[in-house]
C-alpha cells in the first residue's frame, strides 16, 4: 500500500515507522528542515549544546514512546531513574519526594513521608489517591472541581497538585479536564513502581527525532523535508493524492537558490499528523464543515515558555528541581543531562500554561528566572549569567478543557483512507509525546488491518 504521512513530529514518525515495518511503501512529508514538530531542538552555536523548544519530560509509563526510541536503537539517549525522585526547593529550603523500591502505590505513600508537607496535606493526598483508584472517573469536570470534590485544600494544591498538574496537562486546573490528569495518575503512579520513575533525555528532542528518521529511512521509507503540503485530493469517498511544494532540501541547493517545484503524490492512504489548526486548510472546502473536521476550529491552544541560562558557576545541584511559588516552575540542568558537569552551567526553566508569561518581554522573563535562582539557591549570589535565550511556543499544546474532549477526533475519518494522528486526537491522554506516539501507532494499526 502507498501511504503518505503528513508531518514528522512524533505522531507522524511513529505512524511512518509502524507502517514501514509492515512493508508498506511510506513517504513522510515534513514542511520544515528540522524534525520533531512541537517537540524539537536546535544546536545553539555559541554553546554547542542542544536547546529544546520546551523541555518535555517522560515517565516510565510512556511505554509506546520508550519502545519506539529503543526500537530505533536510541537506548543510549535515555537517562532513567531507578526509583521516582522529584526535588523541590522553597523558602524553607530543599525537600524531595523520594520513593523507595516498593510496589505501587505503596512506593508513593512512602515517598510522601520524605517530602516536607503538613500532615493534613499528606492525608488529603491519600484521599485523592483513593479517589483515583476506586472512584468514578471525573468526566466533564475541571481539575479544580475534582480537587474540591476529593477534599484537596489550598495547601495541598499549592505544594503538590497544581505544579504537577499544570506540567502534565499544560493548562490551569480551573480550565483543565480532570479526566486527563486522572488517567495519567492511574498509569504513572498506580500501575507500577517503574511506571512512575522519571526518564530524561541525554540530548535534545530534535536528535531523538533524527534517530527515528534514520531508522525509518534504513527500512526503506522516504522522507522529504521542506515539503509544504497544501492540499489533499479526495475523489468521491476516498483520499487519492497529496499536492505539495517541494523546496530545496540540501544546504547546497538552498544556497544555490534552487527553485521550488510543485509535486503530486498518489496515495492509497494518508495519515495526517499535522496540528489541528492546519488540517482544515488541506481539505477540499466541502469537507471542512463536516464532522469531525468542523469541530477543530473550536480547539484552542495553550502556550509554553522556556528560558535558557548559562552561568559562570554551578548553582543548581540536581538535574530537575521544582520551584515552589515561583513564576518559573521547574528548572533542568541541561549540561548535566547532556553528560557535562561544571561550568558553564546550562539551566532551562519551564513555564507551562504560560498565558501571562508569554506576552512579557524577554528581559522580564529572564529577570524572573534569575530572581528565582537568587531566592532559592545561595550559590547564585556571586554568579553571572554569561548567555541567555527565551523560547516561546504559543501553540505548544491544545487547551485541554472538558469541552475539548468531545472535539478530539478519532483516528478514523469519514474519508476512506484518511487517518488522523497527533497528541490532539482522542488519545485519552493530555498533549504529551506519549499521546502523539500512541496516536500514530493507532492510525498505522487501522491501515494495517
Amino acid at each position: 500500500m502507498r501511504v503518505t504521512v503528513l508531518g514528522a513530529g512524533f505522531a507522524g514518525l511513529a505512524a511512518a515507522i509502524a507502517l514501514q515495518e509492515k512493508r508498506h511503501q511510506v513517504t513522510l512529508l515534513e514542511r520544515r528542515g528540522v524534525l520533531g514538530g512541537r517537540a524539537t531542538s536546535y544546536r545553539d552555536s555559541p554553546s554547542g549544546e542542544d536547546v529544546d523548544n520546551g523541555s518535555h519530560l517522560m515517565v516510565g509509563a510512556y511505554k509506546d514512546t520508550l519502545d519506539l526510541i529503543r526500537s530505533a536503537g536510541g537506548q543510549d539517549l535515555l537517562l532513567e531513574q531507578e526509583d521516582l525522585r522529584i526535588d523541590y526547593v522553597e523558602d524553607a529550603g530543599p525537600t524531595s519526594l523520594r520513593c523507595p523500591p516498593l510496589p505501587a502505590p505503596f512506593h508513593l505513600l512512602a515517598g510522601l513521608l520524605s517530602l516536607r508537607l503538613p500532615w493534613s496535606v499528606r492525608f488529603q493526598a491519600l484521599r485523592l489517591g483513593l479517589a483515583v483508584r476506586f472512584g468514578a472517573p471525573p468526566v466533564d469536570l475541571t481539575l479544580a472541581e475534582y480537587f474540591r470534590r476529593t477534599g484537596q485544600g489550598p495547601e495541598a494544591r499549592r505544594l503538590l497538585w497544581d505544579p504537577l498538574a499544570i506540567a502534565i496537562v499544560n493548562e490551569a486546573p480551573e480550565r483543565a479536564a480532570a479526566i486527563l490528569f486522572h488517567r495519567v495518575y492511574q498509569e504513572a503512579f498506580l500501575a507500577s513502581r517503574k511506571a512512575s520513575r522519571l526518564v530524561f533525555l541525554r540530548c535534545g528532542w530534535g536528535q531523538v527525532a533524527e534517530r527515528l528518521a534514520r531508522y525509518f529511512e534504513s527500512r526503506g521509507g522516504r522522507l522529504h523535508r521542506r515539503a509544504l503540503v497544501h492540499a489533499l485530493e479526495i475523489d468521491g469517498p476516498r483520499v487519492s493524492a497529496v499536492r505539495f511544494t517541494q523546496r530545496a532540501e540540501e544546504k547546497s541547493d538552498i544556497q544555490a537558490g534552487r527553485r521550488a517545484r510543485e509535486e503530486r503524490l498518489v496515495a492509497d492512504a494518508v495519515v495526517s499528523a499535522v496540528p489541528w489548526h492546519v488540517l482544515p486548510g488541506l481539505l477540499p472546502e466541502a469537507f471542512r464543515s463536516e464532522s469531525p473536521f468542523a469541530g477543530l476550529a473550536s480547539l484552542r491552544s495553550s502556550p509554553i515558555v522556556s528560558v535558557e541560562l548559562w552561568l559562570d558557576r554551578v548553582v543548581v545541584n540536581h538535574v530537575l528541581v521544582g520551584l515552589r511559588d515561583s513564576e518559573v516552575e521547574w528548572v533542568f540542568d541541561k549540561g548535566r543531562l547532556f553528560g557535562r558537569e561544571g561550568v558553564p552551567q546550562h539551566l532551562s526553566f519551564i513555564v507551562s500554561a504560560a498565558y501571562r508569561s508569554s506576552p512579557k518581554p524577554n528581559a522580564e522573563l529572564l529577570a524572573a528566572a534569575v530572581a528565582a535562582l537568587r531566592r532559592y539557591f545561595p550559590a547564585m549570589a556571586g554568579a553571572t549569567v554569561t548567555r541567555s535565550l527565551v523560547m516561546r511556543e504559543p501553540e505548544a499544546t491544545f487547551s485541554a478543557s472538558p469541552e475539548t474532549e468531545s472535539l478530539r477526533p478519532a483516528a478514523v475519518t469519514p474519508v476512506d483512507g484518511l487517518l488522523l494522528a497527533g497528541d490532539w486526537t482522542a488519545t485519552g491522554l493530555p498533549a504529551t509525546i506519549e499521546g502523539a506516539v500512541r496516536s500514530g501507532r493507532a492510525a498505522a494499526r487501522v491501515l494495517a488491518g
